[in-house]
This record gives C-alpha cells, sequence and structure tokens, in this order.
C-alpha cells in the first residue's frame, strides 16, 4: 500500500488528504491501482515510497484507475510517461475525463453554471460551485492516453490471470472495483469505504440513474468471498457484507428524509439541502466545497424517488423545484 499525498484541501479545508495506492505482483511486474492527484509533491512521495520498497517505476506495467476522479487518475500520465505502463480504464469514465480536459474551459463551465442554477443555488452561492470546478481540473491527468478501455460488466486486468475488473457504477459512471479471487482480495475504490459513505454526486456530466446503479452496485459486490477489502481511502477492513448493509440502511434513511422536507410544500434540491442532517454539521458551518457536494447528494436522492414515483418535478423560471406525487 503506498500514500498518496495531497495537501492544498479543497475550499476551506486545510487537513492532508490519501489516496491509497496499490501494488499487485504479477508475472511480468507490478500492477498499480490508483495513482493520486496530478501534483508535484504527490508524485515525489510516490517516488520516495517506490525507492524505499527497492521498487523503480519501471518496474510498474499496469496502471488501473478505478475511476475518472482527479485523486484516482491525476498522476496517471506522469506514471505511464516515466514507466511505459499499460493505463487501465473504464469507457464510461474515460468519456467523461476526455469531456474535463478537452475542455477549452475550466471544467465545462458553459454547462456547469446552468445546471447549477437549475438546482436554486443562489447568485451569492454559485462562485463556490465555480472555484471547485476551477481549483479541480488542473489536478486531473493532462495528455493521458488510455492504453486498455475496459467494457461491459467484468474484465480480466493484469498478467496473473486471478485478479478481474468489476463494473460498480454510482460513485462514478465507469467506476471498477479489482477483486483477486485466489487471494480474496477487494480493491474497492471509492465504492465501499470503511466509515465515511462515498458521494453519489451528479452533475451536468452524468447520469440521472446514480443512486439506483450504486445501491444495486453494492449488492453485486456484498457476497463476494473476501477476506480483506483495500479502499482508496482511510483504511483496509474485513467486514465487506456488514459495511455494505450499513451504507444501504444509510441511503434509505437519507431518502426518507428527503421526502419529510417536502410534506406540504415544494422545494429546490438548494432548499431541501438545507432540511437534511449532514455528518459534517450544520448547513450554516459548511463551507462551499461540502455545500456543492450536500446539493449533488440531495439531487441523487431525489431522482431515486422521481423513478420510483414518489416526488415529481416541476420547473418554474429555470429551476428543478420537487413536491410529493399526488399533491396539489
Amino acid at each position: 500500500m503506498l500514500e498518496a499525498p495531497f495537501s492544498l484541501g479543497l475550499g476551506s479545508r486545510n487537513e492532508e488528504s490519501l489516496t491509497l495506492c496499490y501494488l499487485v505482483h504479477q508475472a511480468g511486474g507490478w500492477l498499480m491501482v490508483d495513482s493520486g492527484y496530478n501534483d508535484r509533491g504527490c508524485y515525489d512521495a510516490l517516488c520516495q515510497q517506490l525507492d524505499a520498497l527497492g521498487i523503480s517505476l519501471r518496474d510498474i506495467r499496469w496502471l488501473v484507475i478505478t475511476h475518472y476522479h482527479p485523486d484516482h487518475s491525476g498522476l496517471s500520465a506522469l506514471i505511464r510517461a516515466a514507466s511505459g505502463a499499460r493505463v487501465v480504464l473504464h469507457r464510461d469514465d474515460w468519456n467523461i475525463l476526455q469531456s474535463i480536459v478537452g475542455s477549452s474551459e475550466e471544467w465545462n463551465i458553459h454547462g456547469l453554471i446552468p445546471w447549477v442554477k437549475s438546482l436554486g443555488v443562489p447568485p451569492t452561492e454559485i462562485d463556490g460551485f465555480r472555484q471547485m470546478a476551477t481549483f479541480g481540473r488542473r489536478l486531473f491527468p493532462m495528455g493521458l492516453d488510455v492504453d486498455v478501455l475496459l467494457q461491459g460488466e467484468e474484465n480480466p486486468v493484469g498478467d496473473s490471470g486471478h485478479l478481474r475488473a468489476i463494473l460498480t457504477p454510482g460513485h462514478s459512471p465507469g467506476h471498477i472495483c479489482i477483486y483477486d479471487q485466489k487471494d480474496k482480495l477487494l480493491f474497492s475504490g471509492d465504492h465501499v469505504l470503511v466509515e465515511i459513505t462515498p458521494h453519489i454526486s451528479p452533475s451536468h456530466l452524468t447520469s440521472r440513474d446514480q443512486l439506483r446503479q450504486y445501491l444495486a452496485a453494492l449488492r453485486k459486490v456484498q457476497h463476494l468471498d473476501v477476506d480483506l477489502v483495500l479502499p482508496a481511502h482511510e483504511r483496509p477492513f474485513g467486514h465487506l457484507s456488514r459495511r455494505v448493509d450499513e451504507i444501504l440502511d444509510h441511503h434509505s434513511k437519507r431518502l426518507e428524509e428527503v421526502l419529510q422536507s417536502l410534506f406540504g410544500q415544494m422545494l429546490s434540491p438548494w432548499d431541501i439541502a438545507h432540511r437534511v442532517e449532514w455528518d459534517v454539521g450544520r448547513w450554516d458551518q459548511m463551507d462551499a466545497t461540502n455545500r456543492v457536494l450536500a446539493v449533488r447528494e440531495t439531487v441523487a436522492h431525489l431522482q431515486l424517488l422521481e423513478q420510483r414515483g414518489q416526488v415529481a418535478p416541476v420547473e418554474r423560471d429555470g429551476v428543478n423545484l420537487y413536491k410529493l406525487a399526488g399533491d396539489g
């Protein structure tokens, strides 16, 4: 396990965050899972850890990216250039990554701002969304070529014969977990974490079906024969099935909270997010980054409730409002 640090933080957060990357020995060298942000300090820290292990960058033959987010994909272009490693990513996430780094504007701002306004975000708060997008784009890999584009539900990776990538959409459309059936390991990326619940955050670049896909993908991996889960954040753990039950229960309660907020009134996602209880603290104490994530998570739950026929959207003056289905 390697620790890819990133100390600049997002928004007003100033604590150091880590992406946990992994090396798996293969017949032809090492397979690396995830890479950390596109940040020189992060790159140097990984190189120092490799040196301490007596492993050269040139020994890395595969770099498997669990999903396109910059704390997982960011250094992939640099590592590929230094090592010659074959970069592996699911096609559904590659399409989004190309859109982000290929845009002439910061993270497709021309599409982001109208989408944000449709959520009921007031003009005074829109700059928080803009800053997050502007800050984030430079952390993605620039000039990346992907050597292996995964497609469909399952794909073998590496050359050991016992690693397979399993499509687990939700946190991102093309998120994958890597299952080592022989050694009973699951490299879970951001799909299953030991304490926090992964963000399910729709944007103007993703589908309207993320939460339903995520809950289904949790059940897909829940009963795999796994002794140890190796996630991309926090720490490894062993209780996969129980942890999946905990996350499913969390989302069930959050869906009920959203429904409760709509009794007798019609609200925007921004207004609903005010009324939901968040683990990071009260709404008036949140920084811009956490407000962005809270509103997007609220959208994910509203979309699932709409699919289930429990809420109905109403568009007014460019803002998407929601009411309980059947309410006048």
